[in-house]
C-alpha cells in the first residue's frame, strides 16, 4: 500500500474491489427503479403488491375495544392505587394490567380506531368529572383527579391520527 492510498487518520484504502457476478468479474451496477415496483430475484422489477384492505368488522372492532380498554385500564389502574399500601403485589400487578391495556391499543395491532375512540373517551370522562355531572366511583375517584387520564388520552388520540 502506497502513501497516496492512504486516508486522513491512519485509514487505509482497499482499492477498487472486483465483485464476483456469476462466472466472470464485473462490474455490478445499480438501475434506477420506477416508483410502484420492486425488483425481482433476476433483476427485473415487477409490480408492488397491492395493500391489503382493512374490513369494516375491524374498525368497528376497534371502537367497540378501545373505550373497553380504557374504561378496564382505569378500574385496574384505581385499584391499583388503592391496594398499593395494603398489598404491594396486588397493587403492582393492577397498575401493570392497566399499563398493558394501554399498550395494546398503541402497538398498532388494532384497527386507528381503538386508540381514537377510547383517548377520546378518556378525555370525555375527565371533563365530565371536572365538570361535576356525575359523581364516580370511589375506586375511578383517584385517577380522576389525577389528571392523568387527559394525558394518555391525549396520546391515544396523536398515536391513532399518526396511524391512519
Amino acid at each position: 500500500m502506497t502513501q497516496q492510498e492512504d486516508l486522513p487518520g491512519g485509514l487505509h484504502f482497499d482499492g477498487p474491489r472486483d465483485v464476483q457476478v456469476g462466472p466472470q468479474t464485473g462490474i455490478v451496477r445499480y438501475y434506477p427503479v420506477a416508483p410502484g415496483t420492486t425488483p425481482s430475484e433476476n433483476g427485473s422489477a415487477a409490480p408492488a403488491p397491492e395493500p391489503k384492505r382493512t374490513r369494516w368488522w375491524w374498525h368497528v372492532l376497534g371502537v367497540v375495544l378501545g373505550p373497553a380498554f380504557v374504561v378496564a385500564a382505569a378500574f385496574a389502574w384505581g385499584y391499583g392505587i388503592d391496594q398499593f399500601d395494603e398489598v404491594r403485589w396486588r397493587g403492582l400487578v393492577a397498575l401493570g394490567l392497566a399499563g398493558l391495556l394501554v399498550g395494546l391499543m398503541t402497538l398498532g395491532r388494532l384497527s386507528p380506531s381503538a386508540p381514537l375512540i377510547g383517548g377520546l373517551t378518556a378525555v370525555a370522562a375527565s371533563v365530565v368529572y371536572e365538570l361535576g355531572y356525575f359523581p364516580p366511583l370511589p375506586v375511578l375517584r383517584p385517577v380522576l383527579e389525577s389528571g392523568a387520564p387527559v394525558a394518555v388520552g391525549v396520546l391515544l388520540v396523536v398515536v391513532a391520527l399518526r396511524r391512519r
